[in-house]
């Protein structure tokens, strides 16, 4: 396995779960353990049924880091025969680095409760997508891949989201700003993707409107006196 796959997997690290030539659906795992040629994730539910009727032996994983999201091409060892409810892989090619969002990303403050190691904190949002929120709060050490939850209001809708801490850097004298990537299947996903739209929607018509303004105001300008 290659050093820069082993510096960026650990165990606990939720990653996604794709059959190999299908780009539909995705499902969520966990990596169980990492060795210097295989990969421990725990079985995905509902991804047996897919693997058969697919007749392939290979997937495709990805998970987050710091740098970006990464995706492995694997070949699928085991299925749980000798190991209840995991799945064993074998990298068969170099980890690839995927620079483009997969979510669209809004700019928002939005003020949430974020729960880490059972500790729960005020927080507002600096930006927002359906994958994940970039966030600032009052400064604490938060250790890389810390599990968390995060608690907000959207749209009229309580969520309350499981994910974990990306990475976090302390920012002025006393705030720490923190990017939480979200479980691929948790619950309040809706809200946010609704969020997200409408704060596309509201952000173009601003944009349109101050463009008729502006171009009347050249009109008018523009016009001879008479």
């Amino acid at each position: 396995m290659t050093e820069s796959l082993t510096g960026t997997l650990a165990p606990h690290l939720p990653v996604l779960v794709r059959m190999v030539d299908q780009h539909g659906r995705e499902y969520a795992s966990r990596i169980e353990s990492v060795d210097a040629t295989t990969i421990t994730i725990t079985s995905p539910a509902g991804a047996s049924a897919a693997l058969l009727a697919s007749g392939r032996r290979e997937v495709d994983i990805s998970w987050l880091s710091p740098r970006g999201r990464y995706e492995q091409r694997c070949a699928l060892i085991d299925t749980g025969a000798r190991r209840t409810g995991q799945w064993l892989l074998q990298p068969s090619r170099r980890p690839v680095l995927i620079q483009r969002r997969r979510y669209v990303r809004v700019t928002a403050e939005v003020d949430v409760q974020v729960v880490v190691d059972g500790t729960e904190t005020p927080a507002t949002t600096i930006d927002i997508s359906e994958g994940g929120f970039r966030v600032r709060l009052p400064r604490r050490a938060i250790e890389p891949l810390a599990r968390t939850t995060v608690r907000a209001t959207m749209g009229g809708a309580n969520i309350a989201i499981l994910g974990y801490v990306l990475r976090s850097i302390d920012v002025l004298a006393n705030e720490t700003e923190a990017v939480i990537a979200f479980e691929a299947d948790g619950s309040g996903t809706d809200a946010i993707r609704r969020f997200v739209l409408n704060t596309q929607l509201r952000t173009r018509a601003e944009r349109t409107s101050v463009a008729n303004v502006r171009s009347g105001l050249s009109a008018e300008t523009d016009t001879p006196a008479l």
